[in-house]
């Protein structure tokens, strides 16, 4: 095994937290400040000192994250085999269940479910409960709701009363749900992703298991301790129960996914769990400059629930963060792909460009913006707008007001009908091509000439759809955004609900979608403008690599990730903090994190974009300024105001 220069290779604050003596640690790693070298560090100090590497437990939350590790360990020790035991904690908890199964009455034969087998099975359960009610949750927020349950360590009961009180009325369904959805899972040697946590957890109940697997894993190190949840928190806090060496490496301040059941308090009260905790922080930072620097710590500041911290850039004073305020979010998105498109033309690399938003849906404007100017991108938050299942089923619906020959079209209307499948498609649409109207023909459809009659009224339902958004369109008065909230009302929110995942963001969406085109009116010009902005995303991307190309993402999936230039878009009271966060102060002080996440991911220069309107129902809604930058103080801003800025 290599010797590793511990002096040499670490600053003095890394070194003080990878060489602690033994105990409990919680090292507290700012932003950029390099956390994953001191736990790589922390790990070749223990084999350094003689522990036996089938006894260190390595924690991470993504497999990527492991591999980078192991990798890191094995350039600095040379020939030393992997740490077996490192990995995600569902990865170590499937393979303890696979050894230790049958302790918890678990068969030795299991599967492990995917989301769409879940769902299928959930959805399959809701029709054996009986509900006829219209409201009831779909299946893919029942799945949710139960997920987030588990990781919680709640009863379904506490959860809905907390987090969704809409729904209480539905608890004695939703716990029947619960109960059959672990029965069938276990008569069918089935396994969820939530089960290979809570079976983990039911070992440790075991009196021999408990002490056998203390012992096993004498120092379990964790990353990204900030993103546990409290089911992960407790198995952490019973297995390090005898020894105490928990070496906990995180950040409070970019705790921001509790809606995933991350609870920043695991963090926040580490100290009161284990009294005789060292602490350890590190707060210089390798990646953004001074002025960049400065806004983050100066807005996290403001946050009560937090260990507090002050990033230290190592880097120059670089030039001050931009605040630029536009007169609607049109306007905003026109500039920045043009700044963008500037960049370009002068050499600079497009993968070193990032545009973040708080929300997906905000992205909408700005990637028809760089696909108008020919800017290939790279979306990491989510399809690409016009690849989304929602946005395609109401592109069906247009294209089908147009041409209501459009046998494509239809096609993927038809088969979104309950129990309309690929045959009857066909039946249909061969029928359809018979007639004069085939709008008028589906509304007037009777049982028996094409169809059996369980499947006649769903297709006559769409006709009429149809029918009555072509006469929206044919009036003339009415904006290509009426139509897309008309198709919703006529019963498509109806199935967004039933038949896609995460219905709820996918309606944002398309409300974004509607205020859009709640200035245009030409549904042919549209379509066509969809159709080549679709095939240039093709053609862009066939000779591109990711380096080439711009990168538009939320700020969630951008946690981690750093990028020579930010444009964080819509910085407004209301979208960012969200609207829904405003009522607890709890939510507000993650979305004040989420905002220090953002900014943190810039190296050189951050563009933040201030919209004082927003489209919406034919008008231009008004927009204030984010609390966040008057937190941040207006003198560590330069200034521009584009009340009316055209490309």
């Amino acid at each position: 095994m290599n010797s590793v220069d511990f002096e040499h290779d670490l600053n003095e604050e890394q070194q003080k937290a990878a060489l602690a003596p033994d105990g409990p640690s919680l090292i507290l790693a700012g932003a950029g400040s390099g956390k994953t070298r001191v736990l790589t560090y922390r790990a070749a100090y223990l084999l350094s000192k003689g522990v036996p590497f089938h006894r260190i437990l390595l924690l991470t939350f993504t497999k990527k994250s492991a591999i980078v590790m192991q990798n890191r360990l094995k350039d600095l020790l040379g020939d030393h085999p992997p740490l077996p035991w490192a990995g995600t904690f569902h990865h170590v908890g499937f393979r303890l269940i696979r050894e230790f199964g049958q302790r918890v009455g678990l068969a030795s034969a299991l599967t492990i479910m995917d989301r769409e087998d879940q769902l299928d099975m959930i959805k399959a359960l809701v029709d054996t409960v009986g509900t006829k009610d219209s409201d009831f949750p779909p299946a893919s927020l029942i799945l949710n709701i139960m997920s987030l349950a588990s990781n919680k360590l709640m009863a379904l009961e506490e959860l809905l009363g907390d987090r969704y009180p809409h729904l209480f009325r539905y608890l004695p369904e939703l716990e029947e749900i619960a109960r059959r959805y672990l029965v069938r899972k276990q008569d069918s040697r089935l396994l969820d992703y939530d089960d290979l946590l809570l079976y983990w957890y039911r070992l440790l109940d075991d009196p021999e298991i408990l002490p056998l697997l203390q012992g096993r894993f004498r120092f379990i190190l964790v990353d990204e301790y900030q993103d546990t949840n409290p089911l992960q928190a407790a198995l952490l806090d019973r297995l390090a129960q005898g020894h105490q060496q928990l070496f906990a490496v995180g950040d409070d301040s970019q705790s921001i996914y509790s809606f995933r059941g991350a609870n920043v308090e695991n963090m926040l009260s580490f100290s009161e769990r284990y009294p005789n905790a060292e602490v350890f922080r590190l707060e210089t930072n390798y990646r953004s400059t001074v002025s960049i620097l400065d806004i983050a710590n100066r807005v996290i500041l403001q946050n009560q629930r937090q260990l507090p911290k002050v990033l230290r850039s190592v880097l120059d004073q670089g030039s001050l963060p931009e605040c630029i305020t536009f007169y609607s979010d049109i306007d905003q998105a026109q500039y920045v792909a043009k700044r963008i498109s500037q960049k370009e033309d002068r050499g600079e690399m497009m993968g070193e460009v990032c545009v973040l938003y708080r929300s997906h849906y905000l992205s909408l404007s700005i990637q028809i913006e760089l696909a108008r100017r020919r800017i290939p991108f790279t979306l990491t938050s989510g399809l690409r707008f016009y690849e989304q299942a929602h946005i395609k089923d109401i592109l069906a619906y247009l294209r089908l007001v147009l041409n209501p020959r459009d046998s494509s079209a239809f096609s993927r209307l038809l088969r979104m009908i309950p129990k309309v499948g690929p045959k009857a498609t066909e039946k249909i649409l061969q029928w359809m091509a018979t007639c004069d109207d085939p709008v008028e023909a589906l509304c007037s459809l009777q049982a028996g000439k094409v169809l059996t009659p369980k499947l006649v009224a769903g297709v006559t339902s769409l006709g009429e759809r149809l029918s009555s958004l072509r006469r929206s369109y044919i009036s003339g008065t009415n904006s290509l955004g009426f139509l897309v909230r008309e198709i919703l009302s006529l019963g498509y929110k109806k199935e967004l609900y039933d038949i896609r995942e995460n219905p709820q963001e996918r309606e944002e969406d398309l409300e974004a979608f509607a205020k859009q085109l709640d200035n245009q009116s030409d549904l042919e010009t549209f379509l066509s403008e969809i159709a080549l902005l679709e095939s240039f995303e093709e053609s862009a991307l066939e000779g591109s690599v990711v380096s080439d190309r711009v990168v538009l993402s939320s700020i969630h999936q951008a946690k981690g990730l750093e990028w020579d230039t930010v444009f964080l878009l819509s910085v407004n009271e209301g979208l960012f903090p969200s609207e829904k966060s405003l009522e607890r102060m709890s939510d507000i002080e993650e979305e004040r994190r989420l905002f220090y996440v953002a900014v943190t991911r810039a190296r050189k220069e951050l563009v933040l974009c201030v919209p004082k309107s927003a489209q919406g129902r034919g008008r231009y809604a008004p927009l204030a300024p984010s609390r966040f930058l008057l937190e941040a103080g207006s003198e560590r801003f330069s200034h521009e105001d584009y009340e009316h800025w055209y490309s």
